[in-house]
């Protein structure tokens, strides 16, 4: 399943696409790649 991520770091907001099996890791995944940064929103992509 593919989910974006939107993260808040910096004053900027990104958008991080991860392939994840269960939609709760999508966090965890987008977290893993930006650690300072904050999630914002989750959406899957169908």
């Amino acid at each position: 399943m593919k989910v974006e991520v939107t993260l808040y770091q910096g004053g900027q907001t990104l958008k991080e696409i991860v392939v994840v099996s269960k939609f709760e890791d999508a966090k965890k995944t987008a977290l893993a790649r930006n650690p300072t940064a904050k999630v914002i929103a989750q959406n899957p992509i169908i």
